[in-house]
């Protein structure tokens, strides 16, 4: 009987080595069809929370929900009155960073808001790429239906619009961004100069999950290096002459841009 080979240490070692190579191919193609899946997901979320928007409108005289999230029982961290907001999309939760007990407040913030008699799947308001506490990553320019703004106006003097008569091509105008999280008041941003008032938000696949006014959603690919730096916090400059990226969001906002570019 002969007596059976056992492989030798060097034997071991290549196929080690083969099974690392091919781990280091694939695991690129693996995280890249991650990232993929999480952003089809998060293009599925916008898309309902848009068509949501919509019908609400629909149902309520072409009135629009508020940008603006409510006080009416969290309160106000900044030491003024509480802000209570007639229709806001979603009630004040909180802030993400401020721990495990937030995600009770947010999930209550969710119920409350306007919009959850249409969509009332809390997850449908969470993108999978979202930080651990993060539950509404889902924000609304302030140019829709923001009350609160003082006189009315956005970051440039456009007025705000209260209904979906005053939303000229809405399949064009951007109605909700994945900011990563949600705060007292909506996405701002400059209508009358080349540069951004909130970071952009970089979440995936270098991008943004935006959904717009004709209830569509869709992925956009920054182009800019300069976006992907401020989003991600390697830089600090605001002001971003000739940013395709940034006049994008502004015209998707706003209709148009307020400067010559």
């Amino acid at each position: 009987m002969k007596k059976k080979k056992a492989f030798t240490l060097v034997e071991l070692l290549v196929v080690i080595a083969i099974i690392a190579l091919l781990l280091a191919i694939l695991m690129p193609a693996l995280q890249k069809a991650r990232d993929l899946a999480k952003t089809t997901v998060c293009i599925a979320g916008c898309k309902s929370l848009s068509l949501a928007w919509t019908v609400y409108a629909s149902d309520n005289d072409a009135k629009i929900v508020s940008a603006m999230t409510g006080y009416s029982e969290y309160g106000n961290h900044f030491g003024k009155n509480p802000l209570l907001c007639p229709n806001p999309w979603v009630d004040w939760g909180g802030y993400a960073f401020e721990g495990p007990g937030n995600k009770e407040r947010q999930i209550k913030a969710i119920k409350q808001g306007m919009l959850y008699p249409y969509v009332n799947t809390p997850d449908a308001y969470r993108c999978p790429t979202s930080k651990k506490f993060e539950f509404i990553c889902y924000t609304i320019p302030d140019l829709f239906g923001n009350l609160r703004i003082e006189g009315h106006q956005t970051m440039g003097g456009q007025e705000v619009l209260l209904t979906t008569l005053d939303i000229k091509r809405p399949s064009d105008r951007i109605i909700f961004l994945d900011e990563g999280y949600v705060s007292y008041g909506g996405y701002t941003i400059y209508y009358n100069r080349a540069e951004w008032w909130d970071r952009p938000p970089v979440r995936h696949n270098k991008g943004i999950t935006l959904g717009y006014a004709d209830g569509h959603s869709d992925f956009y690919k920054w182009r800019d290096q300069r976006t992907i730096d401020l989003g991600l916090g390697d830089s600090s400059t605001y002001s971003q002459p000739g940013n395709e990226d940034l006049q994008m969001i502004q015209r998707g906002i706003y209709g148009e841009l307020g400067y010559t570019p």
